[in-house]
């Protein structure tokens, strides 16, 4: 029952990239500005953010379940919206919001009965975590992808139709597990954490310094969900669209595979070398999608990100599930992160691209923001002594 449950956020997700993906490509095909076109994303991130700081106040283990109910609700309502009414600024201003509303109730809500979920496997929050970012990074890729080739054949509300049965199901499943849990919360979450769990609380709290390296691994994969197709129509990629929705298909395959294989992960999340190596790898990867123009190109690409990305946003949720007590306020703080740079970000590389003319300089952009946290990461840990005798201890 418990993998029934994970399909739960790769469904939902499924629907969001779809979401991105399709309104991102209705912009371009209208010729509008690349600042407006990037205004997709943020959009839906400022309402996502306002619904964060609410879910912060109120998630908890006991009231998580109902609120992921809600969540799928909303999610299903803005779906059908896409489909009544689908003009282009109400596909920005209206539904892409309201979809940011349901999410902001959805997936913190998830990290906290997820976490809970785990608590009486082996490997603890690293099963919680990988879980989770395996199942959400999969419904990204299908999403992209789907949406994409289902928009080159058939009508647009046949598309959203989709979004709409899958979100409705995601609810009433959702639903069926709260009258008839099959999987006990209250039961898979013994008093004391499990072996793996132990180890990770001799650490200090680092979920705000997963806020601000998590936040960059956002800021750098929104670039890619923003600019990549406005970056391959100016350079004139062949079958664009379709190189693109693979090329974001392959991020999140990876990604999730990635974070998959790390469910046994113990303490490596508190060292230098694999935290300095994982961000080299995101920078060098992100560097190259300024040069390359072909679909391998694109590919091999995607797949090297993947993996940085996959370990980027496995450390973002390790680093808030850490501690139990804090875990509900710091999965708000990581979406209110995401958030914030779901707006910024985009918009940043709209702007940059519109004044420089120039279509890969966001991926320059965000090759240096990644470095910059990489340098903040190993500043933090180098002076933080509790770091150094925490892993004395667990040697």
């Amino acid at each position: 029952m418990k993998f029934v449950i994970y399909l739960f956020p790769a469904m939902i997700n499924f629907i969001a990239s779809g979401v991105f993906f399709y309104v991102t490509q209705r912009f371009v095909d209208a010729g509008a500005s690349k600042l407006l076109t990037a205004m997709v994303i943020p959009t839906w991130a400022i309402a996502y953010c306002i619904s964060n700081v609410i879910m912060g106040k109120i998630v908890t283990s006991k009231n998580a379940a109902r609120l992921i109910v809600y969540g799928g609700v909303i999610i299903a309502a803005s779906a059908l919206g896409f489909i009544f009414l689908n003009q282009l600024l109400m596909l920005l201003l209206a539904w892409t919001g309201l979809l940011g509303i349901g999410f902001g109730f959805y997936c913190s809500s998830f990290q906290v009965w997820c976490r809970e979920l785990e608590q009486s496997s082996s490997s603890g929050i690293a099963m919680a975590t990988g879980k989770y970012t395996m199942a959400w990074s999969l419904g990204f890729a299908g999403g992209a992808l789907t949406f994409g080739l289902l928009n080159a054949v058939l009508a647009f509300s046949v598309c959203f139709a989709v979004g709409v049965l899958v979100a409705v199901g995601v609810t009433l499943i959702d639903c069926y597990l709260k009258k008839n849990p099959v999987v006990s919360v209250s039961a898979a979450a013994p008093d004391m954490p499990c072996a793996a769990d132990a180890v990770v609380s001799r650490f200090p709290d680092y979920a705000w310094v997963g806020w601000i390296v998590g936040g960059i691994v956002s800021l750098a994969v929104n670039q890619l969900r923003s600019m990549l197709q406005v970056h391959g129509d100016v350079i004139g990629v062949a079958n664009n669209k379709e190189t693109m929705a693979l090329t974001l298909m392959t991020v999140s395959l990876v990604q999730g595979t990635t974070a998959l294989f790390l469910v046994k992960s113990r303490i490596w999340m508190y060292k230098l070398l694999p935290l300095m190596l994982i961000a080299l790898t995101g920078a060098v990867s992100m560097a190259s999608f300024c040069f390359v123009n072909t679909l391998t190109g694109f590919l091999l690409t995607a797949f090297v990100y993947g993996i940085y990305s996959g370990c980027g946003y496995f450390i973002f949720v390790f680093y808030a599930l850490a501690n139990r007590e804090k875990a509900g306020r710091n999965a708000a703080g990581n979406e209110i992160s995401v958030s914030i740079v779901g707006i910024a970000g985009p918009i940043l590389g709209g702007l940059l691209v519109d004044l420089t003319k120039i279509s890969w300089a966001p991926f320059a952009m965000a090759t240096g923001a990644i470095l910059l946290a990489m340098i903040f990461h190993i500043v933090v840990f180098s002076t933080d002594k509790r770091r150094k005798s925490a892993l004395n201890e667990v040697k």
